[in-house]
């Protein structure tokens, strides 16, 4: 054989069989793939979630504790008149999700503003109430402090710049449950009687379908009374 013959070499293609298994071990693999970018970007997201629960439910539960602790308790019903209020008024309760705290009135320089006739700062309102799954806060201010810097706030559809919109707390709130407790540490439904408060938080937000709760809760001793 002469060793300048040249050798032509034919390429073979793949049968039916062979690209059948191909195009099939592909397939599946693609599929795992994309099955496991699904859930890491569901896992992702609902830890994200979870963190802004956490942090939402946080802030929450601490600028209530302020307001209660800077505030003069509780109140069993509004005594400031608001033109948006529900019928028969504010009336702190766990199942209607209301509760009124009674707050100091401050001027601009944040001074209390005095009642001459008692001696005593006049008394603004804080009504929290739910609305859909926001928590809301109504702002009621006392008409009869001169220079009070609180603004009576108003439904945000009925807003204006002498009435500003409600204050949104925090969103996807299931629940919030305030158990008032009297000086022998037993359960009062008397908010005069109160010197502390106990407040459980439910949060729940719904994730492509699957449910993500968290529950936190915190207890406030209230001070003195003005």
């Amino acid at each position: 054989m002469s060793d300048n013959k040249k050798y032509q070499v034919i390429s073979k293609g793949f049968t039916v069989v062979e690209l059948l298994v191909v195009v099939t071990v592909t397939s599946i693999l693609a599929l795992a793939f994309l099955d496991a970018i699904t859930n890491f970007y569901s896992l992702i997201t609902r830890n994200n979630a979870a963190n802004d629960l956490t942090t939402s439910s946080q802030n929450l539960l601490r600028s209530t504790v302020e307001a209660l602790r800077v505030g003069d308790g509780v109140r069993q019903t509004g005594l400031i008149s608001d033109a948006n209020a529900p019928a028969g008024g504010w009336s702190t309760s766990n199942s209607a999700f209301v509760i009124v705290i009674a707050s100091p009135a401050l001027d601009t320089s944040r001074n209390y503003v005095i009642d001459s006739d008692t001696g005593s700062p006049y008394m603004n309102e804080l009504v929290y109430f739910k609305s859909g799954t926001s928590l809301m806060q109504r702002a009621l201010a006392n008409p009869n402090a001169a220079g009070n810097s609180l603004k009576t706030s108003c439904p945000a559809e009925l807003a204006t710049s002498n009435c500003p919109a409600d204050k949104k707390l925090a969103e996807y709130v299931k629940n919030m449950i305030f158990t008032l407790y009297d000086q022998d540490n037993s359960q009062t439904n008397d908010p005069l009687a109160a010197r502390s408060i106990k407040i459980d938080l439910a949060m729940e937000q719904d994730i492509s379908g699957a449910p993500l709760t968290l529950n936190n809760s915190i207890r406030v001793t209230l001070r003195n009374r003005f």
